[in-house]
């Protein structure tokens, strides 16, 4: 253990080093940029060398979710592979036993890189890996949508802010990769030109999907999904196949979608209609030992 290493609370100087390392390393900065305004919930935690910030470790609520955590931090290059990580961890763990700390999650695309060895090291399991699937001939493709009842509909920010929680958690409550929404986090996220679309029958909604459009002929269907009592019966494909002609009437070439990898049912359908496998992200999770 270096004695000139300290943990404690961030400090509003920080945030420039700071700043600068989640750059260095790959990280989201907006957990550093709430440092000034306290919105950090006590969560964070800087590493200092000689009273100058190397590392810091944060960890950020998920939504619906209270028990689980995402990690967020890094060490300064230079002084990776000497200590400095493991130290802060072992802080980190000080800090979270016997709190609402139950388990901490890291994302990542590559199990090789420096953050998930290091990780893995310190008893970081692979909880799931999620899929990235990409239809690349949106424009020539030929969508045959089954004969069902229903109609999509498209509605404004505000209607789904309203509704999509609800829509949400009714089509995913009892799988294992239910992560809710919550009204302020759809408002939060929204951004100007994304669209919500449900799927109407008998004037009811039984299902839906979020647009994204991160750039000129593409879109992003993240997430989709059907009630849980309208599941088996064609409605995940009759939902689908109508976006993606809407898609195609727009002139949108590539489309993607996120799913589990041992979402069978999911995976099934999508490479149905010749979406294919394009990159893995893993989530690596730790659980907090009973105090």
């Amino acid at each position: 253990m270096n004695s000139v290493w300290k943990v404690r609370a961030p400090q509003i100087r920080d945030v420039e080093p700071l700043l600068a390392i989640a750059t260095a390393v790959s990280q989201p900065t907006a957990p550093i940029q709430a440092i000034p305004t306290r919105q950090i919930d006590g969560r964070f935690w800087t590493l200092t060398h000689q009273s100058q910030p190397i590392g810091y470790a944060a960890l950020l609520p998920l939504p619906g979710l209270p028990h689980l955590f995402e990690l967020a931090g890094g060490i300064v290059p230079r002084f990776q592979r000497q200590g400095a990580g493991s130290f802060l961890w072992q802080a980190v763990q000080e800090a979270v036993g016997g709190t609402a700390v139950q388990q901490i999650t890291f994302t990542t695309d590559n199990l090789a890189s420096a953050a998930a060895l290091f990780l893995r090291h310190h008893q970081f399991e692979i909880e799931h890996e999620e899929w990235t699937m990409r239809l690349d001939d949106v424009a020539t493709a030929v969508f045959t949508p089954p004969s069902l009842p229903g109609k999509l509909q498209k509605v404004g920010r505000a209607t789904a802010v309203r509704t999509l929680p609800q829509l949400y958690e009714r089509s995913f409550v009892h799988t294992a990769w239910f992560q809710p929404y919550s009204a302020a986090e759809v408002a939060a996220t929204w951004e100007p030109g994304d669209e919500l679309w449900t799927l109407l029958v008998d004037e009811k909604p039984i299902g839906f999907a979020w647009l994204h459009f991160p750039q000129p002929g593409v879109a992003e269907i993240e997430p989709i999904g059907i009630v849980q009592e309208k599941q088996g019966v064609g409605y995940g494909r009759f939902l689908l196949t109508n976006l993606l002609q809407t898609l195609q009437n727009r002139g949108i070439k590539t489309a993607s979608l996120g799913v589990w990898a041992n979402n069978e049912t999911a995976v099934r359908l999508y490479q149905s209609v010749r979406f294919q496998y394009s990159s893995s992200s893993y989530s690596l999770t730790y659980t907090v030992p009973p105090t």
